[in-house]
């Protein structure tokens, strides 16, 4: 139970848990850096 004047921390509307979120948005950042490093390399 929260103490007065917290604010309850709520589950994200997708994945379940917020670390899941965290785990997802570094892989989908990850993947981003991978494609732009392959198209750097690919048309240098």
């Amino acid at each position: 139970m929260p103490q007065p004047g917290q604010v309850p921390d709520e589950p994200p509307p997708f994945l379940g848990s917020w670390r899941r979120v965290y785990i997802a948005v570094v892989v989908y950042l990850a993947c981003i850096i991978a494609g732009f490093f392959l198209f750097t390399r690919a048309y240098r």
